[in-house]
């Protein structure tokens, strides 16, 4: 048997487990990749990228190459299908985040940017490789990969299950997602699209017959998508023409269809896993939650996922920290999913509301138009910027600072670098204000991460009376607020909240 015992296993190469992958790496921690297709997807599949997935993607250093190919959406409308008429648009541009817009982008290229990524970083995916077997014990997991030369079985430190809706992980570790919805069905195409609409929004059409979205993407490409019946047994893909009959319905015949890329048709159910981790195995993305498209919530959720899981592993694989550090993920992920599948559940009743419902859905409408604050938080949420860990053991929050532990880490205008550009270098963000301790700080830390001193507007966005600090987690959330900024403070909760019972060694983090 192949043993890797230091290695941590990813199943699966779309942008969950690619960021997994790209993170682990940078971090110093060795990753093996496997993915089942031969080839990458040529399905447009997830088309949104919403800030806080920009923003960690900057820190990761593949978001400008991801830029170069997709297109910024800077709202998002809602449309009365029958009329063609704006019941609101929801501008980004007030979004907290250095990115107030959608990056929409086809999925295959989000996931050529990553492998790319994490190929600099020495990461190579192995294509054509299933998982078939799976058991583990104390100290490791022992798999069985399948591939065109046979089975072989090998021996990982650890493993992460990011292969999808039909995850032969989660069945592997006996679990099963749960939910208390019917399954949705949509109709999807990738096309050039002619439409007198502008392509600076995203719009959802609101319709008595079901929801409609586009996503306008780079040149004259689109995604367009409808909910539907289910369709004739054995049916797996729409005809242009029906697309085209829909659009013409439940998008006022303002769109027309040609040159398609990819016709399909999908169901959705709205269900999540009991939990996230399973001992040294853990699920990500739809692996772990599924549900509509709606919101554009799903493959951001699963980067997040990602996100959250990648440093706390890497800290528990090199012998760092304590394995209870791991249980935060499912304490901290596993509720923001169950949060995005009732989200999207509402969003898409929203798009088929009639009578009765519809009256209530327009007042609701109007107040989000019209209610800068509404709208902003409306705004917010969308982008994932509103998700917090204030109720997390990793949230430790001393004094009066205006911040709050678990928040996502303020980055304002102003300041002489972005939070996202200091997380490129891997790690933990040590942000200081006054006291002098740096030093001493920096010795506390160790190559754990950066300190940094705070300039005159990160001061004032964490309302710090006089000293303070704030431990910026590599996954862009506050871990310790303080408005103290003694070395103690930070050496007992490294040592207590982030469990570091583990041998202080050295790593070499990678840029």
């Amino acid at each position: 048997m192949n043993a890797t015992h230091d290695t941590v296993l990813i199943v699966g190469a779309g942008p969950v487990g690619l960021t997994a992958a790209v993170q682990l790496a940078r971090l110093g921690v060795a990753v093996r990749v496997v993915e089942v297709l031969e080839q990458p997807t040529t399905e447009s599949r997830a088309v949104g990228v919403h800030a806080r997935s920009m923003e960690l993607l900057a820190s990761l250093g593949a978001l400008d190459r991801l830029e170069s190919l997709g297109r910024r959406v800077p709202a998002l409308d809602v449309v009365d299908g029958r009329t063609g008429r704006a019941r609101v648009r929801m501008d980004l541009g007030n979004a907290p985040s250095r990115h107030p817009y959608v990056l929409d982008v086809a999925q295959p290229d989000t996931e050529a940017v990553l492998a790319e990524r994490a190929a600099e970083l020495g990461v190579v995916v192995d294509r054509g490789v299933a998982l078939a077997g799976l058991t583990q014990d104390d100290d490791g997991v022992d798999v069985v990969l399948r591939s065109a030369g046979g089975e072989s079985a090998a021996r990982y430190g650890w493993v992460l299950g990011a292969d999808g809706g039909h995850s032969t992980t989660r069945r592997l570790v006996g679990t099963t997602l749960e939910g208390g919805f019917h399954g949705q069905h949509f109709a999807m195409a990738d096309a050039d699209v002619d439409t007198s609409y502008a392509p600076d929004s995203i719009r959802m059409f609101t319709h008595p017959d079901g929801m409609g979205m586009l996503f306008p993407l780079a040149g004259d490409r689109a995604r367009i998508m409808f909910l539907v019946d289910p369709p004739p047994e054995g049916t797996t893909a729409p005809t242009l023409a029906e697309m085209q009959a829909l659009a013409d319905v439940r998008m006022g015949g303002a769109v027309r269809m040609h040159t398609p890329r990819w016709l399909t048709y999908f169901e959705v159910h709205h269900a999540q896993v009991p939990r996230y981790r399973f001992g040294r195995v853990f699920l990500a993305g739809d692996a772990a939650h599924i549900h509509s498209p709606a919101g554009a919530q799903g493959m951001n959720t699963g980067i997040q996922d990602a996100a959250n899981l990648a440093w706390k592993l890497a800290l528990v694989a090199q012998g760092r920290a304590d394995a209870a550090l791991l249980d935060s993920y499912d304490a901290e992920r596993h509720p923001v999913g169950a949060m995005v599948v009732r989200t999207t559940t509402t969003l898409t009743e929203v798009g088929t509301a009639s009578g009765p419902e519809a009256v209530l859905r327009n007042v609701a409408m109007f107040l989000v138009g019209h209610v800068h604050k509404v709208r902003d938080v409306a705004a917010s949420t969308m982008a994932e910027l509103t998700i917090n860990y204030r109720d997390s053991a990793l949230s430790v929050h001393h004094g009066r600072a205006a911040v709050k532990a678990g928040d996502h880490a303020p980055d304002p205008a102003g300041t002489a670098v972005a939070i996202e550009d200091l997380l490129a270098t891997p790690g933990f963000l040590l942000v200081v204000q006054g006291s002098g301790q740096e030093a001493a700080l920096r010795e506390v830390l160790g190559d754990l991460g950066t300190v940094v001193a705070a300039d005159d507007a990160l001061a004032q966005a964490y309302g710090w009376p006089i000293d303070g600090m704030a431990l910026i987690r590599p996954d862009g959330y506050l871990g310790l607020v303080a408005d103290s900024a003694h070395p103690d403070v930070l050496r007992d909760y490294l040592a207590t909240s982030l469990h570091f019972g583990g041998e202080r060694i050295e790593v070499t983090a990678r840029p």
